[in-house]
């Protein structure tokens, strides 16, 4: 079975091409677990900041392809407000590797990108991966953060940088919704991008396929094991540069947490103080971060992650919209008692009051309540975590995730 993966990364080549990096996520795992099923040959198509000759590595085909961008800054802006991103020249590379390739099935990894559209060129058979759904991501943008405080942190006499690229957000979740509107196959895992396909996408048929997270996750040794907890309370949360992604809720439920006299510390991994979004809130909320008990961590590889993680107390998910959040994931892999707010696919990942707690979104008195209720009985707080952790491990084992995707693989096929 001939297969042809487009990615908006390497996968498990970035091995090769940038073994330092931090990216590749769960295709990399994929991919290195799939090539070993014998009747697999894997191509993969991909984007690359640069011009590389097509490669092999590690019993897979690599077709890396430079994105075509304008190089003026100004260029680049009003390419991103017009929506004209040079997509037909892409598409038209990419036909060209399908052409060359042959593969009796393309699987389209995201949604996001311009790569769906292969669909309009191609009789072959396409399974797209649900990763985000930006239409529904777009109507929680400014959910946490006002417009207005995120823009003061860019200031542009021509325009505001900030304004451009929520315009270019706009502009290809409706890329999006041309993507699925005529997509027939469909690859998800949760209930609300189901839901959320079955409008968008009509004409799909929908399949279910998790995913495989990084290796150290799976080392035996990495288990949350702590037999009380620390004062003070060491929280963590995962965290982007993304407006929608909840820092605001941290800080507003670290002070309420600080004004009633309740000692924490909390970790924020992905985030400084140079972050868009961490000058915006503190322009906003005039927080002194440090003083309510926030530590800001930056990026952090596999290793540091998850010994960050195994120190802390209470893994905290604060996003307004997610599918299925991967640092939630990796929390539960690890045992930590959860509380995360209730959006998008997070239910489907995570029981309410069985493997961890669900509250509502955008809102910190419920969240601080939720953290004191675990702080206040620790017994239940690590069941919790066991809950998590045993679902965790049957729902991402990488034989599980690799049999749901050749199914599937089978199944189109035969189909078509």
């Amino acid at each position: 079975m001939k297969i042809l993966w487009l990615s908006n990364n390497p996968c498990y080549a970035i091995e090769k091409l940038s073994p330092n990096t931090q990216s590749g996520g769960w295709l990399k795992a994929l991919n290195y677990h799939i090539v070993n099923q014998d009747d697999i040959e894997l191509s993969v198509c991909f984007y690359w900041p640069v011009a590389l000759e097509p490669f092999e590595f590690h019993n897979t085909m690599y077709y890396p392809m430079v994105t075509s961008k304008p190089k003026s800054f100004f260029k680049k802006i009003g390419h991103k407000i017009s929506g004209d991103n040079n997509q037909n020249a892409e598409i038209k590379k990419i036909y060209d590797i399908v052409n060359k390739v042959n593969p009796d099935l393309i699987h389209v990894h995201g949604t996001e990108l311009n790569l769906g559209l292969i669909q309009y060129e191609t009789s072959i058979p396409v399974v797209i991966s649900i990763q985000g759904i930006l239409s529904p991501y777009y109507e929680k943008y400014f959910s946490g953060i006002p417009e207005k405080y995120l823009k003061r942190v860019k200031k542009w006499s021509f325009m505001s940088l900030f304004k451009a690229l929520n315009s270019a957000f706009k502009l290809n979740a409706e890329r999006e919704r041309h993507i699925l509107k005529v997509a027939h196959y469909i690859m998800g895992r949760t209930d609300w991008d189901k839901r959320v396909t079955r409008l968008l996408a009509p004409k799909s048929t929908y399949f279910v396929g998790n995913e495989i997270l990084r290796k150290a996750f799976y080392n035996t040794n990495h288990i949350w094991n702590k037999s009380n907890f620390d004062t003070p309370l060491k929280l963590v949360t995962t965290c982007g540069d993304v407006a929608y992604k909840g820092f605001e809720l941290i800080v507003k439920t670290a002070k309420l947490l600080h004004d009633y006299g309740i000692e924490i510390e909390w970790y924020v991994i992905g985030l400084n103080e140079h972050n868009v979004t961490t000058k915006a809130v503190k322009s906003w909320l005039k927080h002194d971060l440090d003083h309510v008990g926030i530590k800001l961590l930056g990026v952090m590889n596999e290793n540091e992650l998850v010994k960050t993680l195994l120190e802390s107390d209470i893994y905290c998910q604060v996003s307004h919209i997610e599918n299925s959040p991967n640092s939630l994931c990796e929390a539960m892999m690890l045992g930590m008692p959860l509380v995360a707010t209730n959006v998008g696919g997070t239910s489907s990942m995570m029981k309410s009051n069985v493997e961890g707690i669900l509250v509502q979104e955008g809102e910190p008195y419920e969240l601080a309540g939720a953290i004191l209720e675990l702080k206040n009985d620790f017994k239940k707080a690590k069941a919790y975590g066991l809950n998590g952790r045993k679902r965790a491990l049957e729902r991402h084992k990488p034989s599980k995730v690799v049999e749901e995707v050749i199914t599937t693989y089978n199944t189109i096929i035969q189909k078509s």
